[in-house]
């Protein structure tokens, strides 16, 4: 199912297939349409055959056809025929049938849908499938599932609610997807607004607002204007989803009432949360509000964003607060105003750590010096690694130390369940985040001397072949910390990767430099044997990854952007009565391109190697664990092969960065990453099977590994007996299938596991979902945001330098309306609309590849976009494509193309 923001009404349409990097679809009203990352939420797989779709393959355009030309025959109603499709119309008019009676047949349930699932205080998520389980009779159940058409009636009803239910958006997973249900008391807050807001109108039409009509609005108006024309004062306004900087603070804010507290808490639902969907009735709400106050003449339109800037006038959130953290939101974690996640209680989390279950038993690894590679500022230090000579010449134990929290924490703790609401520590500036809290990760289990670990080691030979694995709870005695680049500078390594940009912006004071929370080696530290090893790790990893190349390992590293933000001038309190919050100053920020030295390629290549080792270790057993996995990779590899080797790898070999086109067919081709109980091939490591161990400070499913590898282990001991399979049990081998593994242990006793196959199975997508968000907040949105916030203080508050005028590369023409592409400026996306062009060349011409001099039109923080208008094309380049993927044949519902 697909719709637009603006749309109520969503419609189905049949996936074709990717062709030149695009997705094709044809709709049930018989259109067909072609888009560039189209977001869908209700999916029916298998809805079609590709023998069903080919016949309507078949009549579209060539796939050499230029994206520029495919536009012009979508607006002119070229394409497939009903009558070729006439088959697949009448199938989804009778989907759409059936599913109509299942709504009708449960009207009164489905509507008032709210009285059932809603709970007083707090929000709840579930699934469709949970929330159908709710609602419609147990009758329509196909076996223990409810059909597709019944789970669509249930998912159309939700969707008509402008305030209950929303899908979260940039998560789901391929069977399922979570909606958000609001608690009662926020409802009722919207209900009362919207209510106020009502009066106030009415009241003001008939001018009677001074005439027995309710007093808040009016007050909340006068409030709003004081505490803005308080903050003009120190900080301008602007347009930008980000008012202006400032050395100081206004020395008393007005005062709030209830109601009109209640009147700022909907502003933050509609500007913040973005709660209600553009078409509901509630953005007209909003909008009032914002009018009423009269503070926002200049603004172009009174949007969310510009109450995003309200908010922050009034001190209710820091002129610098990331909206990503409000759409990018974690089930049954709040969003703490002003600064991080506030995690349901669970008292002191300290007093629940048990003794350490190989107290007695770790092995203590003398005689070896543990290599703990990462920056100067890591506090939780996770890995480690370390080289063993053995007593045949070209043979060596490469041993990777892993913190080992699993060996204290129970899986049923609440430990375990705080750290599994955010299961991976988030790194956004600003928002720094741990899974577990400081007391427990850092200064109990972050690696140091005489602290426990889990080690993964792997006996490699010169060229680089896996001989024997093992895991071995230890205790580590000698460390040695190091930055990746003091490796780099010791052994003598550059790593050249692909290079963008070398220019940094800078905002703001220089950051305070502060001493590292360890004592740091330094290359000249060094003695000659640490020097070696560490130099054959270097050496060994190489040879380890030319065979993973071998396999089909596709080694890439796209370059980003970081950005990093530093608060040493920035003060920030609460009022007495915790509602707002008052600041002095504006943070640093620098932007810069990551980069990679070759010691970040030994670390990288230890890990992975690790990951190998724990996957294997586990599946030789029999023991489920979150196995990361690449179906769709596998199912296209000699695709893949022929692709890299073809194209990236020469782009890669001469230091050239792949354009927007050539990434965007080669993730088509990869497809998804899985995270299953069932062991799989991990193409792009060149893996026949892989996790994620060594980061259990940091990731929660590395915790799960570490808890099912030292259970298993305990069990071993315990019995005397080993736990490994026969090998036609396990099913090892490098085309190891998913059954095999899944099936090795269905018969045996695995109660001394703390997760079973069919709870890990029902956990591993909700934690998936949780990863991607916390993935989606640190490297995607919140990262971007805080890059969109430097470039509004150069451009708009002079804080920085920035060019004149900039180039702009075309990757999409989106019909006649814009033109997305890519600024030579940190390769940030920006926007061309048609009306910014002028006069420099026609809509109809623009071609992906074109290149144009432009200039800044307008930056907003909030709405993740930068406008430009054209100054001059500099080149001309035709269009093109990159491959196909054609033939999905699901039928697809329910997101913003």
């Amino acid at each position: 199912m697909i719709s637009s923001e603006g749309s109520r009404r969503p419609v189905l349409a049949i996936c074709l297939g990717r062709f030149n990097g695009y997705e094709h679809y044809y709709a049930s009203s018989g259109k067909w349409f072609s888009g560039l990352g189209v977001r869908t939420l209700f999916v029916i797989h298998n809805f079609a055959s590709f023998a069903e779709i080919e016949p309507i393959i078949a009549e579209l355009p060539s796939t050499e056809t230029p994206l520029e030309n495919l536009n012009t025959l979508q607006d002119l109603g070229h394409g497939p025929s009903r009558a070729t499709a006439s088959k697949l119309l009448l199938r989804m008019l009778e989907f759409v049938q059936s599913s109509e009676a299942i709504y009708q047949a449960n009207a009164g349930t489905l509507d008032a849908s709210s009285s059932f699932i809603g709970d007083p205080e707090r929000h709840r998520y579930l699934t469709l499938h949970e929330i159908a389980d709710l609602l419609l009779p147990k009758e329509l159940k196909d076996g223990d599932k409810f059909n597709p058409s019944a789970l669509y009636a249930v998912h159309r009803s939700l969707l008509q609610d402008e305030v209950f239910f929303r899908p979260l958006k940039v998560t789901g997973h391929r069977r399922s997807y979570l909606f958000e249900i609001s608690p009662l008391s926020e409802v009722r807050i919207v209900q009362r607004v919207e209510n106020m807001v009502r009066e106030y109108l009415d009241g003001m039409q008939s001018d009677k607002s001074q005439r027995g009509g309710s007093s808040i609005m009016p007050n909340f108006i006068k409030t709003a204007r004081k505490a803005i024309d308080q903050s003009r004062k120190h900080r301008q306004w602007s347009e930008t989803g980000i008012i202006g900087p400032s050395k100081t603070e206004g020395s008393q804010l007005p005062e709030w009432s209830d109601p009109e507290l209640q009147i700022l808490q909907f502003m933050e639902l509609w500007a913040g949360y973005q709660l209600f969907p553009n078409y509901s009735r509630l953005q007209c709400t909003g909008s009032a509000i914002l009018r009423a106050i009269g503070r926002y003449q200049d603004a172009e339109a009174l949007s969310p964003s510009t109450g995003w800037t309200f908010l922050q006038e009034v001190r209710w959130i820091p002129p610098w607060e990331i909206p990503a953290r409000y759409r990018v939101r974690f089930p049954d974690v709040e969003i703490k105003r002003g600064g991080g996640y506030t995690r349901p209680s669970f008292g002191m989390l300290d007093q629940h750590l048990k003794s350490d279950v190989f107290a007695d038993s770790r092995k203590d690894w003398e005689g070896v010096t543990a290599y703990c590679i990462d920056s100067e500022s890591t506090m939780d230090i996770d890995d480690g690694v370390s080289l063993e000579k053995t007593s045949v010449p070209g043979q060596y134990w490469i041993h990777v130390h892993v913190a080992d929290p699993a060996s204290c924490i129970a899986a049923e703790t609440p430990v375990a369940k705080y750290a599994e609401l955010i299961p991976e520590t988030i790194y956004l500036p600003g928002h720094f985040e741990r899974m577990l809290p400081s007391s427990i990760s850092q200064e109990k289990f972050s690696l140091a001397p005489g602290r426990p670990c889990l080690t993964f080691s792997a006996l490699v030979n010169d060229n680089g072949l896996v001989l024997e694995h093992q895991v071995t709870p230890g205790r580590l005695k000698d460390v040695v910390y190091m930055t990746g680049e003091d490796v780099a500078s010791a052994i003598g390594e550059t790593r050249a990767d692909p290079v963008v940009g070398v220019d940094e912006l800078a905002i703001g004071p220089a950051p305070q430099t502060k001493p590292p929370p360890r004592k740091m080696t330094r290359p000249a530290d060094l003695t000659p044997e640490q020097l070696s090893e560490l130099t054959k790790l270097s050496e060994l990893g190489k040879a380890i990854q030319a065979i993973w190349l071998q396999k089909g390992a596709t080694p890439f590293f796209q370059p980003r952007a970081e950005a990093a933000a530093y608060f040493d001038a920035v003060s920030q309190s609460a009022t007495k009565d915790d509602n707002f919050i008052l600041t002095t100053g504006d943070p640093s920020i620098r932007i810069a391109y990551a980069q990679r030295g070759g010691s970040t390629e030994l670390v990288e290549h230890a890990m992975r190697l690790a990951g190998e080792v724990a996957a294997r270790w586990c599946h030789e057993r029999g023991i489920p664990i979150p196995f990361r996995t690449q179906p769709h990779a596998v199912q296209n590899a000699a695709l893949i092969q022929q692709y890299t080797r073809d194209v990236f790898y020469p782009l890669l070999e001469r230091g050239v960065r792949p354009d927007d086109g050539q990434w965007r067919h080669l993730r088509a081709l990869l497809g998804g990453d899985e995270i299953s109980t069932a062991a799989g091939p991990y193409f792009t490591l060149g893996a026949d099977m892989y996790t994620r161990a060594t980061s259990p400070l940091r990731r929660f499913s590395d915790l799960i590994v570490h808890w099912q590898i030292e259970a298993a282990i305990l069990h071993e001991r315990r019995t005397g007996r080993s736990l490994v399979l026969p090998p036609d049990a396990n099913g090892i081998s490098s085309s190891s299938s998913s059954s095999s593994s899944s099936s090795s242990r269905e018969d045996s006793d695995d109660s001394f596991l703390p997760f079973s196959r069919a709870r890990l199975d029902r956990m591993l997508p909700m934690l998936r979902m949780r990863e991607q968000q916390a993935r989606a907040l640190t490297r995607r949105d919140g990262a971007d945001q805080w890059i969109l916030q430097a470039l509004v203080r150069a451009w708009r508050f002079g804080e920085a330098p920035l060019p004149d005028t900039f180039q702009f590369s075309v990757v999409h023409v989106a019909g006649r309306r814009s033109v997305l592409g890519r600024l030579d400026w940190f390769d940030r996306p920006a926007l061309l609309r048609s009306d910014a062009l002028g006069g420099v060349a026609r809509m109809v011409d623009v071609r992906v590849g074109d290149v144009f001099k432009v200039r800044l039109r307008d930056v907003n923080v909030h709405a993740k976009r930068i406008l430009v208008e054209a100054v001059e094309l500099l080149e001309r380049a035709g269009g093109g494509g990159s491959g196909d993927d054609g033939g999905s044949g699901k039928v697809t519902a329910g997101a913003a193309a």
